[in-house]
């Protein structure tokens, strides 16, 4: 189901006021109307009873339009959430005067320094088909660099 809300609880629930309503409309009609007065006493008493039959029909469908509500919320947690539509990312743009397999000097100098930091010297870095990653040489061995986070990220050569 796709809906949240349930059809019939709704309507169980209009005609709870309804029977509330026309219970308080009849009783009070039927108890105080001067046609009935041969009834004697008994016309209020007949009046009260048509008010209370119709208010507790009125809870009783408020009830029941409540439990049919409570079984559509378990129903609607179990329910698969929509699928969101998946949007694919543009191509992302490209600098000025770079290509697109050529390493730019800010990631050059990034690589550099993280290497020169641990005491070691890059002698080549390349493209890799991942954005982000570079194939580097570093004294002789080749090591794989993540950029993009907070520091580089070294991972190892299958």
């Amino acid at each position: 189901m796709t809906s949240k809300e349930n059809s019939v609880a709704s309507a169980l629930y209009v005609i709870g006021v309804v029977s509330i309503v026309l219970g308080i409309i009849t009783g009070l009609y039927y108890g105080m109307n001067d046609a009935f007065n041969a009834l004697g006493a008994t016309q209020a008493i007949v009046g009260i009873g048509l008010m209370i039959n119709g208010v507790v029909w009125g809870i009783v469908f408020f009830g029941f339009s409540e439990i049919i509500k409570l079984l559509q919320g378990i129903f609607n947690q179990n329910e698969p959430s929509v699928p969101k539509i998946r949007t694919i990312p543009a191509e992302p743009a490209v600098e000025k005067g770079k290509k697109k397999n050529e390493v730019s000097n800010i990631e050059r100098s990034e690589i550099e320094e993280f290497y020169s930091a641990k005491g070691l010297t890059v002698q080549d870095i390349a493209c890799t088909e991942r954005e982000d990653y570079f194939m580097v040489t570093v004294d002789g061995k080749k090591e794989i660099v993540e950029l993009g986070g907070f520091k580089p990220i070294v991972h190892p050569v299958n």
